[in-house]
């Protein structure tokens, strides 16, 4: 078996080819990795430029732990996979996310050595749950294999004579056509884990915990499970109005921690100006609703966020919330010190 990835419309191509690990690894030149493209794609005749060849083992491993001293460990170094559910980038791409901002707070003197801790914290679990996920959507590969009858072929006319047996009107055909459909459905897990992709939840000291979230209603991994706990990444809603339409995401930008709130709760905003000035941490309040600078026009964002009118929502620089307060309070300054300084570890 084996697959082809575009890199470039049209005319750039990545080719993956299995070979016997039982056995020596195979010698991939030129001549062979042209017949390889030729033989998969069913081109005999077919031109193929080669422009590099190397041999690669899927692996099953991630760290459990990501620091030692100085060093950070991030990307590929801290969780090894195939390519299945296309994880590996977005993963890396999110561990930079999740430390850059932590270091740029502790060299800037903004918090204290001990929030680089919980780098590790919150992503190892991440690093386990995708290199787990990548391996079982490729084995579950041998499904499909399965249901077409394919796995123990000897020869290519085997292989299709096997696979032409689900278009029969027979017992075997109709057969072969259920357990193909079955053995679809096990890919809905490699191409839609919208909660693998997204379903990120964070327990470290730099989230004012609220608790786990509440056991999903849907499958975990198909799901991605929206919330405002502290832990979980800021959701996604449309706000302002044709005019002026902005994601919810592009609210918080990566520079800075974000305190997100509404009319009623416009206290926050001198809070979070007041917090600022003490702790010297980028920090900018927004207020959403009607006359606002961000509007709600459609409650999308009101019916997403779990806190009332003039509650808010504390946002890290990578977007995601690591405090909220279900309404006002009588010291609104005070509450949004303590979230920050424990946060920060200062």
């Amino acid at each position: 078996a084996g697959l082809v990835r575009m890199v470039r419309p049209w005319n750039e191509w990545l080719v993956v080819w299995g070979f016997d690990i039982s056995v020596p690894p195979p010698v991939v030149d030129e001549d062979a990795a042209i017949a390889i493209v030729r033989n998969l794609l069913g081109m005999p005749e077919l031109e193929v430029e080669i422009t590099g060849t190397s041999l690669w083992g899927n692996n099953e491993a991630h760290a459990t732990h990501l620091q030692k001293g100085r060093v950070f460990c991030a990307g590929d170094a801290i969780h090894r996979h195939p390519p299945s559910n296309g994880l590996g980038s977005n993963t890396s791409i999110q561990d930079s996310y999740n430390l850059a901002w932590k270091l740029a707070a502790v060299l800037k003197g903004r918090a204290g050595e001990s929030l680089l801790d919980t780098y590790s914290a919150e992503r190892a679990p991440v690093a386990k749950r995708i290199v787990e996920r990548a391996n079982r959507s490729s084995r579950e590969f041998a499904g499909l294999f399965d249901a077409l009858g394919v796995t123990d072929a000897k020869t290519e006319a085997e292989m299709i004579e096997r696979i032409e047996e689900r278009k029969a009107n027979t017992p075997a055909g109709a057969a072969k056509r259920t357990a193909l459909a079955a053995a679809m459905e096990t890919k809905n897990y490699e191409f839609n884990a919208h909660g693998v992709e997204l379903g990120q939840f964070y327990t470290s000291s730099a989230i004012v915990s609220e608790g786990a979230l509440p056991e999903p209603a849907r499958d975990r991994d198909l799901y991605y499970q929206v919330s405002t706990l502290p832990g979980s990444h800021l959701p996604h809603a449309w706000v302002g109005d044709h005019l002026n339409k902005r994601a919810m995401l592009d609210i918080a930008p990566y520079e800075r921690f974000t305190l997100i709130t509404g009319v009623a709760g416009s206290a926050w905003e001198a809070a979070a100006a007041a917090i600022t000035q003490e702790l010297g941490v980028p920090l900018e309040a927004v207020v959403i609703g009607p006359g606002r600078e961000v509007t709600d026009l459609y409650f999308d964002w009101a019916r997403l966020r779990e806190v009332s009118e003039s509650g808010a929502l504390l946002v890290r620089p990578d977007k995601h919330i690591c405090w909220r307060a279900e309404e006002l309070v009588d010291d609104p300054e005070g509450a949004l010190r303590k979230a920050l300084t424990s946060v920060l570890s200062r």
